[in-house]
């Protein structure tokens, strides 16, 4: 029996009679083909990023989502990984996005100030549009020296700059109502959600009262302006088994004439919701588990669509650090009062198919490998294809952080068939050396015949790769990301996949003698330490150096024997006379044999 070809494969069925089952075939058929074609011209861009926010280096708390046009905004607070605990976050970031996946990360917007009431940490930012005064506002959780923490609001005409209110603190909770004592140590009142209804802002906030006890509830404030706050008393209190505990990042939603009040129980991993006919009607007793996670946030920025975000930890095995990013859902609104988080499979969108124990957790999330304390594969984003990895991500259910399959793992995808339209395709690839069982590949959709191939140089680290396209153009074509391989380093990582318009420059296995044309600095950005990784096609001197953007000599690496393959030189974030230089882009430059041979950017973030 002849081998299917791709097309054929797609359009497999057992043969039936029925005329009617014939008839949806053919409609099925229709929709994939209107789905999953290119469009003429369109050019194909793939890689592995998923809907995941990180901050390099930085753990991500608690965080607001904008979207005023087609670009998305968070801000957010954050500390570094080593900070004992997410309460000494100091500075408000902001980051945008098209679509969810790749972010840019703008800069800081807000820092604690030199007032006692926000001298300690800023969190928790809320930010919505004021219709009556055309700006922007943020409204976030002050904290003094002690923790003790008030309401404080900012404003901006454009989500990148922003000036703190002159009347902060907004506001702060009346002693003889609230658990609050501003003298002590850690009195709650923080988080706040800001919402509009019947032209009047409203705010919940997270409190304590002392009902028969230390009880958790929800501070309502209502105001016409931002500034002048009336306590109209308590939204919902904590009626649950544990009362003591201050429900979190509370959210409170109107979905189908249905009310919905989502939250975080303190010091417990887990979101959940309360639906009602009405606020009034809210109780513990009828309380739905959503999903593990922390500082839940369900935006509807598009009609019926709810994006469903919140802060997921992941720790690193090498270190026993525990990070946090943002993860962005969906979640799902049912008929029967049920809510279900919406998590597609990362790979169902751009992959028309994929098999084998080896796509099991795919994408990987992050750079595994490192995460693990072993050689870093060099991602670009949040993910890439690593076939004998198995982590996609937290809160996937799929792996771990720095778990691996291992060699033994076996699997394929396969993308949509597209036509040939650029001159050139490039892609990040890395790996075992095994160029028939465990490579990319680009093939003929009508013959199934390879055209195009690359395997990895036998060491993780994916370096750039680039396809001549010019003999192919208009051709049907479809990628294969293959790995039929369980000998020693039978694996091959992908990320990247580009077509374009560009010049087509030579292609070879490894870049010519005397260049160093294929380099990256990783993590990039970093926090301070990076390594500079470079590719030799015959052992030369080399030595790596370090520019600020002004030419000025910053650092000089000592000189080193470079080897044939990949050659490594690390970064502390220092000059010459071993001080940390301050957070900003920096060029650095490898010089073979004395002759500048290539440079790239590195950006420091503190």
């Amino acid at each position: 029996m002849l081998a299917m070809t791709h097309t054929q494969r797609s359009q497999e069925m057992p043969a039936k009679s029925s005329a009617w089952l014939v008839f949806l075939l053919a409609a099925v058929l229709v929709a994939l083909a209107t789905v999953n074609a290119s469009p003429a011209g369109a050019l194909v861009h793939l890689d592995f990023d998923q809907k995941f926010f990180v901050h390099p280096d930085r753990q991500v708390w608690d965080f607001s989502v904008v979207r005023p046009d087609s670009t998305y905004h968070i801000f957010y607070h954050t500390i570094h990984p080593e900070t004992p605990h997410a309460s000494f976050g100091d500075t408000i970031w902001h980051a945008t996005s098209l679509d969810l996946k790749h972010w840019n990360i703008e800069g800081p917007v807000l820092t604690v100030g030199q007032n006692e009431f926000d001298a300690g940490a800023l969190w928790a930012p809320d930010v919505f549009f004021d219709e009556s005064r055309q700006q922007w506002a943020l409204a976030y959780t002050a904290c003094d020296a002690q923790m003790n923490q008030r309401i404080a609001f900012a404003s901006s005409p454009d989500l990148y700059t922003w000036e703190k209110s002159p009347l902060n603190p907004v506001v702060e909770p009346d002693p003889a109502q609230y658990s609050y004592n501003p003298d002590g140590w850690w009195s709650n009142f923080r988080d706040p959600y800001v919402y509009v209804e019947d032209r009047m802002f409203h705010m919940l906030v997270t409190a304590k009262q002392w009902l028969d006890g230390p009880t958790g509830v929800l501070y309502h404030g209502v105001s016409s302006d931002l500034e002048n706050w009336e306590d109209v008393g308590v939204f919902f209190v904590n009626d649950g088994d544990t009362p003591d505990r201050v429900l979190e990042s509370p959210q409170y939603k109107v979905i189908k004439y249905r009310h919905y009040l989502l939250f975080g129980e303190y010091d417990t991993s887990g979101i959940s919701a309360i639906v009602a006919d009405a606020p009034n009607d809210f109780s513990m007793n009828d309380r739905i588990w959503i999903d593990y996670g922390y500082a839940p946030e369900v935006d509807e920025f598009d009609k019926g669509s709810h994006i469903f975000s919140r802060i997921c930890p992941y720790e690193v095995p090498a270190t026993g650090e525990v990070l946090y990013a943002v993860r962005l859902d969906t979640l799902q609104f049912n008929e029967d009062e049920t809510i279900q988080a919406s998590m597609p499979h990362p790979l169902s969108l751009d992959w028309a198919s994929y098999s084998g124990t080896a796509t099991l957790a795919q994408p990987t999330f992050t750079d595994n490998p490192a995460l693990r304390g072993a050689e870093p594969a060099g991602p670009v984003g949040n993910g890439y294809f690593g076939s004998a990895e198995y982590y996609q991500g937290p809160l996937s259910g799929r792996g771990s952080p720095g778990t691996l399959l291992g060699d033994a793992a076996t699997g394929s995808l396969e993308s949509h068939i597209f036509r040939v339209t650029g001159t050139r395709m490039t892609m990040l690839v890395g790996g075992g050396h095994y160029p028939e069982t465990c490579r990319i590949a680009l093939v003929d959709a009508r013959t199934d015949t390879v055209l195009l191939s690359e395997t990895g140089l036998g060491v993780e680290l994916m370096t750039r790769r680039e396809w001549d396209l010019r003999p192919l153009q208009g051709r049907e074509v479809f990628l294969q990301i293959l790995d039929n391989e369980t000998g020693p380093m039978g694996h091959i990582n992908v990320d990247e996949i580009h077509e374009d318009f560009q010049l087509v420059s030579a292609v070879e296995t490894l870049p010519p003698a005397g260049s160093a044309l294929r380099h990256l600095a990783y993590p990039n950005p970093c926090n301070p330490r990076t390594t500079i990784r470079f590719e030799l096609g015959r052992r030369q001197e080399a030595r790596v150096q370090v520019h600020d953007l002004r030419g000025h000599l910053i650092w000089t690496s000592p000189l080193i024997q470079g080897v044939v393959g990949v050659n490594t030189v690390a970064w502390d974030g220092v000059n010459g006379q071993g001080e940390k230089v301050p957070a900003g882009t920096y060029v650095y430059s490898i010089g073979l044999d004395g002759r500048m041979a290539g440079s790239g950017k590195v950006v420091i973030l503190k």
